[in-house]
């Protein structure tokens, strides 16, 4: 255990500290390093930069970073973490949590305003010009550490257990999502062809044509896929009277993703039967049902 600090020694590192530094000190006191740093930091000691020993002390610290280059940011906290160097917070973080930690500190900058001074503001053109440069330049650099095979499979990897945990949703800008009333209803869709689909499925169930039907309720997982279209998850699962389960997937536009999922789905599950309600058979049942269903507009 360490001893108290006594008069004689604060006065010992109140002169020496800042001509030379923590480890003179350390020594000519019999302390730790970390206990003098401590306590130099609690008294608001600072090394004097016109000394000889922080001179040297810089020029001893420049040399010894000449050829090394700064590791990755991740891969640092790693590290740290194998280490056990890393912080352990003291409660969880909620989401109850971290807005009442937003509230906190929007009015802290309500009251003393943005540390950086920048809230409300834009970056200029210069700074737009320079930071579009600098991005550009780091993803044409082959051999910097975003273009390597382990960032982007980390990337990946932290994609799916963030969309398997329901951190990650996917929308699509070219359908109109939004709340639904599907015959009393509300139910969250990703545009308006599925809401009128799932009307058209309804009148199924009415016709005793199928048992029920269900939104984005399973996911598929393609295990030996590590990089790219990882998982599936069809829009509507249908209930046929036999029993039968089948999948119907509402595709107003197939883009290269979507096809990938379809030709994956087909290849590792075979046994699950798919049904593509592509752009011609939506027009089809919208135009047959139009007289006796009130569709979305």
């Amino acid at each position: 255990m360490q001893k108290k600090w006594t008069k004689e020694e604060v006065e010992v590192l109140k002169e020496h500290y800042p001509q030379k530094g923590k480890k003179w000190c350390a020594e000519r006191l019999g302390k730790t390093e970390g206990s003098v740093r401590y306590k130099a930091s609690s008294l608001g000691l600072r090394q004097d930069r016109n000394s000889e020993f922080f001179k040297d002390w810089q020029k001893r610290a420049a040399e010894s970073k000449v050829g090394k280059k700064r590791p990755d940011h991740s891969k640092l906290m790693k590290q740290y973490a194998k280490q056990g160097r890393l912080p352990v917070l003291t409660q969880e973080r909620t989401e109850e949590y971290r807005e009442k930690s937003s509230r906190k500190m929007k009015a802290k900058w309500q009251k003393e305003g943005h540390p950086k001074g920048f809230k409300g503001k834009t970056h200029g053109k210069e700074a737009k010009e320079k930071m579009s440069k600098a991005s550009k330049k780091m993803w044409g650099d082959k051999d910097h550490v975003i273009n390597s095979e382990e960032y982007r499979q980390m990337l990946s990897d932290r994609g799916k257990v963030m969309y398997k945990n329901g951190k990650l949703k996917i929308g699509y800008s070219r359908g109109r999502s939004g709340t639904y009333n599907i015959n009393g209803l509300e139910i969250y869709l990703r545009s308006l062809w599925e809401a009128n689909y799932a009307l058209y499925l309804d009148w199924l169930i009415s016709q005793n044509q199928i048992q029920k039907w269900e939104y984005e309720v399973d996911v598929f997982w393609f295990e030996k896929i590590k990089r790219g279209v990882r998982s599936y998850k069809p829009d509507f699962k249908v209930y046929n009277m036999d029993g039968s389960i089948e999948y119907h997937e509402v595709k107003g536009w197939m883009d290269a993703k979507s096809k990938t999922k379809l030709k994956r789905m087909r290849i590792y599950y075979p046994e699950v039967k798919m049904v593509l309600i592509d752009e011609k058979a939506y027009k089809a049942i919208k135009k047959s049902m139009g007289s006796i269903l009130s569709f979305f507009k």
